[in-house]
C-alpha cells in the first residue's frame, strides 16, 4: 500500500500568520489617535462654551470699579470674584489673545444684564464710559432714614419710603455698609438695599473668626459698633471708647451713652439736655443697663474692629472736651476730677 503523497515539502510547510500586517496597526493607531483627538476636542469645545456663558449668579446693575494701575490678572481676579465671569483663567487669555491687555481701561463698569466672558472682555477693552453713574456715600454712623432722604434727592426711580419700610422689616439697620458707591441712575430703593447688604456680608465674611470667637453675637457687636460710630472720632479713641464700654457691660454697669438718646430723640448730641436724659426708652442706656435693642446706626469696619480688637484698660469713663479729646479714668472720682478740669471751667 502507497504512503500519501506530502504536497509540501518540510520548508514549504504552512505556517499561519498570527500578527497584523504592519499597515493595518498604523491605520488602528491613527484611527485610535482621530477619534480620541475628536472627542477630546469636543469635551473642551463644551467646557469653554460652558466657562463662557454668564453665571446664574451674575451680579446685574452693580457697580465694579476697576481702579488706575490694576494689573490684567487683578482684574480677572476681581471680576471672577464677583461672579461677572466663571473662569478669569478664560477672561485672562481672552483678553491676551483677542485685545491688547495695556488698552483695558480704568473705570465703574455696571453691567445692567448678563453677558458672556468675549463681551465682558470686549466691554474692558473699550471702557465702560457710556455709563451714566451717580456718586453716592453712604456715611460712617448714618441711619438709614437720613439714607433714605438724601438718597432719593438723587436718585429719580429711587422712593424713600419704599427703602425705609423695606429696611424696617428686614431689620437692616447696623447692615448697611458705609462706603462710595457709583451707582446707575435708574437704581432704585431695592436695588441699593442690595447693594449695601452684600458689600456689608462680603467685608463682614473675612472677620467671622474673630465674630465667632467674640462674647457677643454679631447682633450686639453691631449694636456696640453702632454707638461706639456715634461717641468717638478715630480708630483710636474708638478702641478706647470700645473698652471702657466693654467693661462696663462685663460689670453690669450703665453705659451711658449719649449717642443713645441721640438715636431716640433725632437730636444732634451737644444739644441733649439733662431732662433728654431721662425719657424713658430701652435706648436710654442711662436708665437701662446692656445693650440698646437695635443699632442706632450703620457703623463703619473701624467701629467694629473696634469692638473685636479694643484696647486693654481699666477706664470706665470718659469725656470729651471742646476740641474733640478724649480723657479717661479709673473711679468715678477721676471721672469728676476730669469734667471740673476739662468742660466746667473752659
Amino acid at each position: 500500500m502507497s504512503e500519501p503523497i506530502n504536497q509540501f515539502s518540510p520548508s514549504e510547510e504552512f505556517i499561519p500568520n498570527t500578527s497584523p500586517p504592519k499597515k493595518r496597526y498604523l491605520l488602528k493607531l491613527f484611527l485610535g489617535f482621530f477619534v480620541f483627538f475628536v472627542i477630546a476636542v469636543i469635551c473642551l469645545y463644551a467646557y469653554v462654551k460652558n466657562l463662557n456663558q454668564p453665571s446664574l449668579d451674575f451680579p446685574s446693575n452693580q457697580p465694579i470699579t476697576i481702579e488706575q494701575g490694576t494689573d490684567i490678572r487683578q482684574i480677572t481676579q476681581i471680576l471672577e470674584s464677583f461672579g461677572i465671569v466663571k473662569s478669569k483663567h478664560l477672561l485672562y487669555y481672552t483678553l491676551v489673545f483677542f485685545y491688547d491687555p495695556t488698552q483695558i481701561k480704568a473705570s465703574t463698569y455696571v453691567f445692567e444684564e448678563p453677558i458672556t466672558t468675549k463681551e465682558v472682555a470686549k466691554r474692558l477693552a473699550e471702557g465702560d464710559f457710556d455709563t451714566d453713574l451717580i456718586r453716592f456715600t453712604h456715611f460712617e454712623g448714618e441711619r438709614f432714614t437720613l439714607l433714605a432722604k438724601r438718597a432719593e434727592a438723587v436718585l429719580p426711580e429711587f422712593s424713600s419710603e419704599e427703602f425705609i419700610k423695606e429696611a424696617t422689616e428686614r431689620g437692616l439697620e447696623g447692615r448697611l455698609y458705609p462706603e462710595t458707591y457709583f451707582v446707575p441712575e435708574t437704581f432704585d430703593e431695592i436695588d441699593l438695599l442690595n447693594l449695601l447688604t452684600q458689600t456689608f456680608d462680603e467685608e463682614i465674611s473675612n472677620l467671622q473668626d474673630e465674630i465667632n470667637s467674640h462674647a457677643l453675637t454679631l447682633e450686639e457687636i453691631l449694636v456696640l459698633a453702632s454707638i461706639i460710630e456715634r461717641e468717638a472720632n478715630s480708630p483710636d479713641s474708638m478702641k478706647l471708647v470700645s473698652s471702657v464700654l466693654q467693661n462696663r457691660l462685663e460689670i453690669g454697669m450703665a453705659l451711658q451713652a449719649d449717642a443713645s438718646i441721640e438715636y431716640v430723640l433725632d437730636k444732634p448730641l451737644k444739644e441733649l439736655t439733662p431732662e433728654d436724659l431721662k425719657i424713658d426708652s430701652p435706648y436710654n442706656t442711662y436708665l437701662y443697663t446692656g445693650l440698646p435693642p437695635t443699632p442706632i446706626g450703620n457703623p463703619g469696619l473701624d467701629a467694629i474692629m473696634a469692638v473685636l480688637q479694643p484696647a486693654e484698660s481699666e477706664y470706665f469713663y470718659y469725656i470729651t472736651d471742646e476740641e474733640g479729646e478724649f480723657h479717661y479714668a479709673k473711679t468715678y472720682q477721676q471721672h469728676l476730677s476730669n469734667i471740673e478740669k476739662y468742660l466746667r471751667y473752659q
